[in-house]
């Protein structure tokens, strides 16, 4: 039982640095760092076994991204232990690593920079900063080339 106990005010301690926090997604373009205005954005809070999730949140987000190439939401109590992102940006259009599975910590505490497409040539872009309490989502256009040969690999 007081192990049971300890638990919950550890929790609680890690719990509370996040709550309040407003996290934001951003979506760049990798060529200009131009925002990619109206991408639908989903998120999910992921809560660990040990943590009781608060009784009246969603735990799955579907927001779009604004003019600014935003998007924010404000974290529960207690913040979940993880947050999971994509961004479903057209394939036709846009090369991007859309995803990522982020410790909220980490997340609050350094910011995240989401998986870089490569370019043309095979090589990642510039790793672009993050920002505190942001997860960044780089996106290429597709050039000439590939837009063209694109109905024949998308398989």
């Amino acid at each position: 039982m007081l192990l049971r106990y300890l638990t919950l005010i550890c929790m609680l301690t890690v719990g509370i640095p996040c709550f309040g926090q407003t996290v934001t997604i951003r979506v760049v373009n990798a060529n200009d760092g131009v925002p990619l205005q109206h991408q639908p954005v989903s998120v999910s809070l992921l809560y660990d076994k040990v943590q009781i999730p608060p009784g009246n949140y969603d735990a799955n987000l579907n927001l779009q991204t604004g003019a600014d190439g935003e998007v924010r939401f404000v974290l529960p109590l207690p913040a979940p232990a993880h947050i999971s992102a994509q961004v479903r940006v057209a394939p036709a259009h846009w090369r991007c690593g859309c995803g990522v599975l982020v410790a909220t910590e980490e997340l609050i505490r350094d910011g995240v920079v989401g998986p870089l497409p490569a370019d043309e040539g095979g090589k990642s872009v510039a790793a672009p900063k993050g920002a505190r309490g942001e997860i960044l989502f780089v996106a290429r256009p597709l050039s000439f080339w590939e837009r063209l040969l694109y109905p024949f690999v998308k398989g």
